[in-house]
């Protein structure tokens, strides 16, 4: 790896994964505020829609508050879950560059003290590989792009509610 470009395309696929992981993230984070929100919603809604017996307009909107509370705090735990994510993310990314630039150095210096010509000779031979790699990645890299930007852009769906059925009543059979 005393390769130059074959550091730099190492590199370069560890970004494309950070970067892919990284949006991934996003895409839940916004999945999880919408779908909190939604919650939100259809529990307000439910409970506007309906007249409950003893139930006034004042209980109806503490109990909006409190479940919108319980969705927040739901929704903040979730949230420190993506930020863990995102951390780890970044961590693993900065250690493996680290690996490849410690990598790169060593080789070097075996090549250097050695003088062994043939390890430049795999890395240039390696590097039709890395390049197929660095394509593999950011293949990965836009298609988490375009599941961030379609979660995070997606017009709100709402799915109509069908109708409750009622259950079928087994009848007894008669015996004759």
């Amino acid at each position: 790896m005393s390769n130059p470009s074959m550091t730099a395309v190492a590199k370069h696929v560890v970004g494309q994964y950070n970067l892919a992981g990284k949006q991934l993230v996003r895409a839940y984070r916004v999945g999880t505020e919408r779908a909190v929100g939604a919650v939100n919603e259809r529990f307000a809604s439910a409970i506007n829609a309906r007249t409950l017996p003893l139930v006034t307009e004042t209980v109806k909107g503490s109990l909006i508050d409190a479940q919108q509370q319980v969705a927040g705090a739901v929704s903040f735990g979730l949230g420190l879950g993506a930020n863990g994510a995102d951390i780890a993310i970044d961590q693993v990314a900065r250690r493996v560059n680290n690996g490849i630039d410690r990598l790169a150095d060593t080789t070097s210096r075996v090549q250097t003290v050695f003088g062994i010509p043939s390890l430049e000779k795999v890395g240039v031979l390696a590097l039709p590989v890395a390049y197929v790699s660095l394509e593999l990645a950011s293949v990965v890299a836009q298609g988490s792009k375009r599941l961030s930007d379609r979660v995070a852009g997606a017009e709100e769906v709402v799915a109509a509610a069908a109708p409750a059925k009622k259950a079928a009543r087994k009848r007894a059979a008669r015996r004759a």
